[in-house]
C-alpha cells in the first residue's frame, strides 16, 4: 500500500470514527428522550387520567343509584319487581357516546327490607353483561326524601373511559413530542453533513499545507546551492589582498548579505521540518562534555566579533555521557545563544547547565541562556513564540524570519519540556528549560575543565587527527570552498570513534562557511 493510500485510509478512518460519535450521542439523546416521556406518561400523566376516569365513574353511579331509588319509592309493592328489573335492564343497555360501549357492566343490589313493604330477599339483584376485571366498582347507598337508607347499589362502572382517554392522550404527547424527535433528527443531519464538509475542508487545508511546506522545504534547499558558491567566492575574495583593495566594500556587502540569506533560508528549512508529523527524536550517547565545549566554542565565534565577553559554568557534578538527540538539542542552544549575541551589544552573554537532580540512571539539567541586551516589553513575551513574529527593532528589520525562537520551543516541547521566558526592556533576557535525559556514564565532568569562564581561559583537549590522505583532501576542498566535498569526507570521518573532538572542532568554521579560518587551522594542525 503506497503512503498516499495510506493517509487517505487513515482520513478516512477518522472521518467514520468522528460520525459515530456524533451519531451515539444523538442516539443517546433520543433514548434519554424517549425514557424521559415514558417516566412522565407512568409517573404523572397516567395516575392523573386514572383518577379523572374514577371520579367520572362515581358521579354516574350516584346518577343511576338515583334512578334505584326513585324505583323503589314510587313503585307498588305488587309491581315493585317487575318495575325495578325494568329499571335495572335499561342501566345496563344504555351505552355511553364517547366510549362506544355500555358503561354500566354489572349491578348488585342489596336492600333493607325493614324500610320495604316486601318479602325479604325478594328484590336483591345481580345483573350484568358479562365479567370487568378492570371496571371500577362504586357502592352507592340508596336514600329516599325521608333520609332513610332502603339499601346498597354496587355498580360496576367500564373503564372505556379511562382507555380512551389515555389513547388519546398518549397518542398526543408522543405527537407533540415528534416534534422534538424531528428537530434532533434534523440537527443530527445536519452536524453530520457539517462535520463532513468540516473534514473535507481540513483535509484540504492539510493537504494545501503540506504542499506550501514541501514547496519551502525544496526551493530553500536548492536555494542553499548558489548561496554556498557566493560565499566561496566572497571568502576567496577576501583573501585577495587587490580585489579587497579595489571592491572590499563591495565584497564584505555580499558575504553580509549571503550569510544573512542562508541563515534566514536556514529557519525557513528548519521550521518546514518542524511541521512535519513525523518529526521525532533519535536519541544517541552523546560525550557531554564535548557536546557542552563545541557550543562554547561555536557561541566564542559570534562574541570575539562583537567583542563581547562570553562566560559560561557547568556544574562539575553534570555527568559524562548521555543519551540525547544532540543535533536537536544543539539547534535549540545554538539558536538561544545567537540571539542573546545578536540582542547585546555591551555587557555580557553567559551559557549555564545545572543539574537539579540524578535518580535511577535520569538527571534532571537546567539550561539557561542570559544576556544583557535590549531584552522584550512584557506584552511581547507570549508573541514571539509565534511564528514569523518579530519584535518591532533595528535588529529584527535588518535580520531573522521570526521562526527560531517558534522552532526552538517546538523541539523543547518534542522533549518533554517548555521554553521559559523571564525579559525586562533594557536589561536583558533569560531563557531556561529543564530536560530529564538518560544517563549513560556517571563519571562526572573535571570541574576544572569547565567552570571557567571564557574571557579569563580556554580549553585544551588533546585532538586527534586523520589519516593524512584524509586530511589533505579536507584542506583541499577548504581552500576550495567546496562545501559539499566537505560536508562528504566529514560525514565519512563521522564512522571513526576517535574523530570526535576533531569534528566537533571543525564543525563550526563548516557551519559558519569560514573556510579561510577552517584551512589556517587544520594547517596549523597538520603541521604540529
Amino acid at each position: 500500500m503506497s503512503r498516499f493510500a495510506l493517509i487517505k485510509m487513515l482520513r478516512r478512518k477518522g472521518e467514520l470514527h468522528g460520525q459515530l460519535i456524533i451519531s451515539a450521542i444523538f442516539i443517546s439523546l433520543i433514548l434519554i428522550l424517549l425514557w424521559s416521556l415514558d417516566r412522565y406518561w407512568q409517573n404523572t400523566l397516567k395516575p392523573r387520567l386514572y383518577l379523572a376516569a374514577e371520579t367520572q365513574a362515581k358521579v354516574l353511579a350516584e346518577s343511576q343509584a338515583t334512578a334505584l331509588t326513585d324505583a323503589l319509592e314510587r313503585a307498588e309493592p305488587e309491581r315493585l319487581k317487575s318495575y325495578l328489573l325494568e329499571t335495572v335492564e335499561e342501566m345496563l343497555i344504555v351505552e355511553d357516546p364517547a366510549i362506544g360501549e355500555r358503561f354500566i357492566r354489572n349491578l348488585q343490589l342489596q336492600l333493607d327490607y325493614t324500610s320495604i313493604s316486601v318479602p325479604p330477599d325478594s328484590l336483591d339483584l345481580n345483573e350484568g353483561i358479562g365479567p370487568c376485571d378492570q371496571c371500577f366498582n362504586v357502592e352507592v347507598p340508596l336514600i329516599n326524601h325521608q333520609g332513610e337508607i332502603l339499601g346498597i347499589a354496587t355498580l360496576s362502572i367500564s373503564d372505556g373511559y379511562f382507555r380512551t382517554l389515555s389513547q388519546e392522550m398518549k397518542s398526543k404527547l408522543f405527537a407533540e413530542s415528534g416534534l422534538v424527535f424531528g428537530l434532533l433528527a434534523a440537527v443530527w443531519l445536519v452536524m453530520m453533513i457539517m462535520f463532513h464538509r468540516l473534514h473535507i475542508a481540513k483535509q484540504i487545508l492539510e493537504a494545501s499545507d503540506q504542499a506550501k511546506t514541501r514547496f519551502m522545504a525544496n526551493v530553500t534547499h536548492e536555494l542553499r546551492t548558489p548561496l554556498n558558491a557566493i560565499l566561496g567566492y566572497t571568502q576567496l575574495y577576501k583573501r585577495d589582498l587587490e580585489m579587497m583593495n579595489n571592491y572590499g566594500q563591495g565584497i564584505k556587502a555580499i558575504d553580509r548579505s549571503a550569510d544573512h540569506l542562508l541563515l534566514m533560508i536556514n529557519d525557513i528549512l528548519e521550521f518546514s521540518r518542524a511541521n512535519e508529523e513525523n518529526l521525532t527524536l533519535h536519541p544517541v550517547e552523546v560525550d557531554l562534555h564535548s557536546f557542552l565545549k563545541t557550543m562554547v566554542e561555536m557561541t566564542q565565534i559570534s562574541t570575539q566579533i562583537k567583542n563581547l565577553p562570553f562566560e559560561y559554568n557547568f556544574d562539575k557534578d553534570l555527568p559524562s555521557i548521555v543519551k540525547i538527540d544532540d543535533k536537536r538539542l544543539r539547534q535549540v542552544l545554538l539558536n538561544l545563544l545567537s540571539n542573546a549575541v545578536k540582542f547585546t551589544n555591551s555587557g555580557h552573554v553567559s551559557f549555564s547547565v545545572r543539574l537539579k537532580s540524578i535518580k535511577s540512571d535520569i538527571c534532571r539539567l537546567k539550561f539557561e541562556i542570559e544576556d544583557t541586551g535590549i531584552g522584550i516589553e512584557k506584552s511581547q513575551l507570549q508573541s514571539i513564540f509565534i511564528p514569523f513574529q518579530q519584535l518591532d527593532n533595528a535588529i529584527t528589520r535588518a535580520e531573522g524570519t521570526g521562526l527560531g525562537l517558534t522552532i526552538s520551543q517546538r523541539l523543547v516541547k518534542l522533549m518533554g519540556s517548555k521554553l521559559q521566558l523571564k525579559s525586562e526592556p533594557k536589561k536583558g533576557s533569560k531563557f531556561w528549560f529543564e530536560l530529564n535525559i538518560p544517563v549513560i556514564g556517571k563519571e562526572n565532568i573535571n570541574s576544572d575543565d569547565v567552570s571557567i569562564s571564557a574571557t579569563t581561559a580556554q580549553q585544551n583537549e588533546p585532538i586527534i587527527l586523520p589519516q593524512k590522505h584524509q586530511l589533505d583532501a579536507l584542506i583541499e576542498q577548504t581552500k576550495r570552498h567546496n562545501i559539499l566535498g566537505i560536508r562528504s569526507i566529514l560525514k565519512e570521518l563521522e564512522h571513526q570513534p576517535e574523530l570526535g573532538p576533531f569534528l566537533n572542532k571543525t564543525r563550526p568554521y563548516v557551519e559558519k562557511y569560514r573556510f579561510k579560518e577552517l584551512s589556517e587551522w587544520l594547517e596549523k594542525h597538520e603541521t604540529s
